[in-house]
């Protein structure tokens, strides 16, 4: 098959695997479920796309970026700039999303149940929302003011550097946090880094955010549960696989919700069988003191 590798994306970076499940998402959304897509070895792990009608690096980021059906903020307005919110105001949300999905769109519905689950509440009466959400209107960072002012600032150059790289870091705030460089911890750094402020790659957090559909809120018998999410020893850690067979997207959300992925010291063999080559973990930590502190990704470790 004709294919697209890649080839600035690290799959042992979760920000760079989200931005890969992102921006792959989009493409079977806009060219078919036909696009598939694969992790190979290439100086570490790299995704490689195929079905795609484009495939001239320029171009395919053009059209995601013009032609791809992004998330559709619109529907969560009465939200507002996060996610912290009461279940009176999810629930009506939620339900309008998902009366509203057809066969050819229901991309607000999968939206909101990436979002959170009104099924349990906090300790401030507030939604179980994603564990991906990791800023909370603090330090003038809004989960869905983020998303909202990606999708301005956002082109096709931001794609194509998240997409093929390098990753520059050049791009001021906007960040989900869910690149390990964004963990600034005050005793590791040789100025402050709340002077020094966030650079991002915008491209590649844009990306990231259209992947969330692929990792659900949903009801457990051991309370509400974000796909990929596991405690285990007073660590909260987030697990993602490397396949390096062809998939499609229905059949990645399987294997993103196996329970095989969540074991202590997972199965080589089992895990072979299903055509993972790898796993990677990695915590998410709260750094900081008191309400002064900011959520992160640890870097990952191979299990």
């Amino acid at each position: 098959m004709n294919s697209l590798v890649f080839g600035g994306i690290e799959g042992s970076n979760p920000l760079g695997f989200l931005a890969a499940v992102g921006a792959w998402r989009l493409s079977a959304l806009l060219w078919g479920g036909e696009v598939r897509m694969r992790w190979i070895r290439r100086d570490g792990w790299r995704p490689e796309l195929a079905g795609a009608p484009v495939l001239e690096e320029a171009e395919f980021c053009r059209a995601l970026c013009e032609e791809a059906p992004w998330a559709p903020l619109g529907a969560f307005e009465a939200l507002g700039k996060n996610l912290t919110v009461e279940p009176e105001t999810f629930r009506p949300v939620a339900r309008a999303a998902v009366a509203g999905a057809t066969r050819e769109d229901r991309r607000a519905a999968d939206f909101a149940a990436a979002f959170g689950s009104e099924m349990e509440v906090d300790r401030n009466g507030r939604i179980r929302y994603t564990d991906l959400c990791f800023i909370t209107g603090s330090g003038h960072q809004d989960f869905l003011g983020s998303a909202n002012a990606l999708r301005e600032s956002t082109k096709a150059e931001h794609v194509r550097e998240a997409l093929f790289g390098p990753w520059k870091y050049r791009d001021r705030s906007l960040s989900f946090r869910w690149d390990p460089e964004d963990a600034k911890e005050y005793a590791l750094q040789w100025e402050n880094p709340s002077v020094e402020g966030v650079y991002s790659v915008w491209g590649a957090n844009r990306l990231a955010f259209e992947a969330l559909p692929l990792f659900p809120v949903a009801a457990t018998e051991n309370g509400v549960r974000t796909t990929g999410f596991e405690t285990r020893e007073r660590a909260h850690e987030f697990t993602w696989p490397m396949w390096e067979g062809w998939l499609g997207l229905d059949a990645a959300r399987a294997l993103l919700a196996s329970r095989a992925l969540q074991a202590e010291a997972p199965e080589r063999k089992e895990l072979a069988a299903m055509g993972v080559g790898e796993i990677f973990r990695c915590q998410r930590v709260r750094i900081g003191q008191g309400a002064n502190f900011k959520v992160s990704f640890r870097p990952a470790r191979a299990v």
